[in-house]
């Protein structure tokens, strides 16, 4: 049976922990929704916030939902990336994503835990 999460019931957004700056993070679904190894999240990011370079050993498919970003892929180079655009993010890989722009940004991430 499918599950619905009203938005009323999703925890509400929350700053992120160390190495993140002005960003607000949400869980929209994950495991405790019984979504086995998936997770999607909804990453709001203010001006001049930062999500911290990282690497996971897992899979994220991010989309820019809103506002444009500087996102560094993992050989270093920084690409701007806006409303609409996909990045694919292979296990891994360190990347980062900075808002330099004066307007908020949102990106939806999916992540694929095996």
């Amino acid at each position: 049976m499918a599950v619905i999460r009203k938005a009323g019931s999703i925890r509400a957004g929350r700053e992120t922990g160390q190495g993140y700056r002005k960003v607000i993070s949400r869980i929209l679904a994950g495991p405790a929704q019984g979504c086995g190894g998936l997770t999607v999240r909804l990453f709001t990011i203010n001006p001049e916030g930062r999500l911290p370079r990282s690497e996971f050993d897992f899979q994220r498919v991010v989309t820019v939902l809103q506002g444009e970003l500087l996102f560094m892929d993992g050989d270093g180079a920084m690409h701007v990336v806006g409303e609409g655009d996909v990045i694919i993010v292979r296990p891994y890989e360190r990347h980062h994503f900075q808002n330099d722009s004066s307007s908020l940004a949102r990106i939806h991430i999916v992540e694929t835990r095996t």
